[in-house]
């Protein structure tokens, strides 16, 4: 059976609160119903789609340092200016990453437990975006946040 569409995708948290206002106040998801599971956690949409599911952690111990087995969430979005706002009005850092032959800009950052966030621009913005002066060109060897 083939696959029909995305679903979600799960993060872990060692601070709920946080974590829900960081999804709803930097990336305008809404934090909607989560069935009563035995663990803590919310369900962010974007409209009636929880994309992001957020997990408070399986264990007491600490979180293991970040592989590449899962390296970041990426988003289409639009108005690169109203998110660099709302990123630096939250002293969130991010990097700004043109794609090599391709009409479309990136902006990389982390939530507040180090997962890795896309978010992908198209059209006219990402073109004069890419042709800012000092625009950086393919994120894919690094990213440094």
């Amino acid at each position: 059976m083939p696959i029909v569409g995305f679903a979600h995708v799960n993060v872990s948290t060692s601070d709920l609160e946080r974590s829900r206002k960081f999804y709803a106040q930097v990336l305008g998801l809404e934090d909607g119903y989560r069935p009563p599971f035995s663990r803590a956690g919310a369900w962010m949409y974007l409209g009636d789609q929880p994309i992001v599911h957020i997990s408070t952690a399986r264990s007491p111990l600490p979180a293991p340092k970040k592989t590449d087995a899962f390296d970041h969430l990426a988003l289409w979005t639009s108005d690169i200016d109203y998110f660099r706002k709302v990123l630096n009005e939250h002293s969130i850092k991010f990097v700004e990453f043109a794609v090599p032959e391709n009409d479309q800009y990136q902006l990389f950052f982390k939530d507040p437990d180090g997962t890795e966030i896309e978010l992908i621009f198209r059209g006219q913005e990402a073109s004069q975006a890419a042709k800012a002066k000092g625009a950086l060109v393919d994120a894919s060897g690094g990213r440094n946040l």
